[in-house]
């Protein structure tokens, strides 16, 4: 048994002194320097940390050992508790001092001079980014009040310009196939009230060509249905045989158009009586449609006339046979 015993202690103690060594502190050492060896390597080890010695095996290999250390500390203070008797120690109690709050910071580790250099350090940093953050800010909203008041003065200047509100001249008005000159000269007539002459010519055939659709209609509607009898045929040829000479004037009104209009899409093509004539005759006449209507109305009189004379003789049968 007492053999077991030593043995045990002997594994415990070479098992502490790897936890130590694992933490890398003495065996001795107090338990601020205790923790601040741990979080010094914890945050070197620790997964998240993003450093290149993150590693997950060696930071629970840290934390798994502090916790051990921790758990035996613990336990043999309590263990000297219930040894030792109570002692009231009528002392004041010591409060530190306003000037050593530095040592409250997580800075590093090491001694309290070591750990107040490298608060002072961070310190100093902290304060040149605040103040170079603070001239950015500055700078930026120097360029935000100039960029601001640039923008006014660019409205304004707008504002005050000639022209403003106005339409815009139309400069691709012009035809590029026109001359300058002949086309100044058709502005300053078209602003005295003066129209070219094309668009006179275009009026004029369009009305004419209107004119000559509408002697057609009317022709065709004194005739009956196709096919045509040869009377209705010879009138229809000599309809269209007084029309020639109207059509020959006005595709000569044509040519002449087609010469003068400045612009190419606007060229007309020569009137061609025949087809506009089959067009027509392809029509039915309004007259026959008239003449149905009337038809339809005779019959239906006759065939009510015929009903009553049947109905009367009827009646003159029945009177007879009673008398």
């Amino acid at each position: 048994m007492l053999f077991l015993k030593r043995l045990k202690h002997r594994i415990s103690t070479k098992s502490t002194k790897q936890l130590y060594q694992t933490l890398g502190v003495n065996e001795d050492c107090e338990d601020e320097t205790l923790r601040l060896a741990f979080i010094h390597l914890a945050k070197q080890f620790h997964p998240d940390s993003g450093t290149k010695e993150a590693d997950a095996v060696r930071f629970a290999e840290v934390e798994s050992a502090y916790r051990e250390i921790r758990k035996l500390r613990n336990d043999l203070k309590e263990n000297n508790s219930q040894l030792l008797p109570d002692v009231e120690e009528f002392d004041i109690k010591h409060t530190a001092p306003q000037h050593r709050h530095y040592l409250n910071y997580d800075v590093g580790i090491g001694t309290p001079s070591k750990r107040q250099k490298l608060h002072t350090i961070e310190r100093a940093q902290k304060a040149v980014e605040n103040v170079m953050e603070h001239r950015l800010k500055k700078l930026q909203a120097e360029e935000r009040n100039t960029l601001i008041g640039m923008d006014k003065k660019r409205a304004q200047d707008i504002k005050t310009r000639y022209g403003i509100g106005k339409p815009l001249k139309n400069i691709n008005r012009q035809n590029p196939y026109v001359d300058f000159t002949t086309h100044k000269l058709n502005q300053v007539l078209i602003e005295n009230g003066f129209t070219p002459e094309w668009i006179q010519l275009s009026k004029e055939i369009r009305e004419e060509t209107k004119e000559l659709q509408k002697l057609l209609t009317e022709a065709r509607n004194e005739l009956g249905l196709i096919p045509l009898n040869l009377e209705e045929k010879k009138s229809w040829t000599n309809t269209i045989e007084n029309l020639k000479p109207s059509i020959k004037k006005l595709n000569n009104k044509i040519d002449k158009y087609n010469l003068l209009v400045p612009i190419l899409q606007k060229q007309m093509l020569h009137v061609n009586l025949e087809t506009l004539a089959e067009q027509v005759l392809s029509k039915e006449p309004v007259r026959s449609i008239k003449q149905k209507s009337a038809k339809k109305d005779i019959n239906n009189s006759y065939n009510n006339n015929n009903n009553l004379d049947i109905f009367n003789l009827f009646q003159t049968i029945f009177r007879k046979k009673i008398t």
